[in-house]
């Protein structure tokens, strides 16, 4: 899984075309992984400083990082499930409301390929999909949010993900939710110039009726 890796060199290449449901996993499941590792990694570097070197060379912080970054994960793929629901509502049309039951099968479908993460309870990847779900269902009240008001109130979960304790944090929510804002912002704008968003949309929900 990219989460487990630095995965900016896979955004220094070629963008690829998202043309198929298997692509727009790839994608969804990529971004996801980018925002938990980035925002936990460096976030974890700039409060640390100077020191971050021999923190992040800690057996016992490097474990504590890995544990973060997964339990991050499911916030963040839900933020960007929330995203790609918004871009693909409008050539949805009628079918629209079908959306949110057809990317929870995506994200079930993602989740399925990965353990438990080591130190996690056995409904982990059960707690994400129904994380998901709820995320998804709760865009169906209304006209899609503007994407750089998506990571609330989840940015929250991701903050409180952090392998630092509580008393050493002041103000520090606010550097997760920019930093999740500003790559979310970034994530739409690939996503709308490399997907094929009315193929994605009859894969996802059957062609339109004529």
């Amino acid at each position: 899984m990219g989460l487990l890796n630095d995965l900016l060199p896979e955004f220094l290449r070629k963008p690829q075309p998202i043309v198929s449901v298997d692509d727009l996993a790839d994608f969804m499941d990529s971004r996801a992984a980018f925002l938990a590792q980035k925002s936990i990694v460096e976030f974890c570097r700039v409060r640390a400083g100077v020191y971050w070197q021999k923190l992040f060379s800690e057996k016992e912080f490097q474990a504590a990082l890995n544990h973060s970054r997964w339990r991050a994960y499911p916030a963040c793929y839900a933020i960007v499930a929330e995203m790609v629901e918004g871009a693909l509502r409008e050539p949805a049309g009628l079918r629209q409301r079908g959306l949110p039951a057809a990317l929870e099968k995506v994200a079930l479908a993602c989740f399925s390929k990965y353990a438990v993460p080591e130190g996690s309870p056995p409904t982990f990847w059960e707690d994400a999909a129904e994380l998901t779900r709820q995320r998804l269902a709760a865009t169906q009240i209304g006209p899609p949010r503007p994407v750089r008001e998506i990571p609330e109130p989840l940015a929250r979960t991701v903050f409180e993900m952090v392998p630092i304790h509580p008393n050493l944090l002041t103000n520090d929510y606010d550097y997760i939710f920019n930093f999740l804002r500003m790559n979310l912002l970034r994530a739409h704008e690939d996503f709308l110039a490399q997907a094929d968003r009315g193929a994605l949309v009859d894969e996802l929900l059957g062609a339109a009726r004529v």
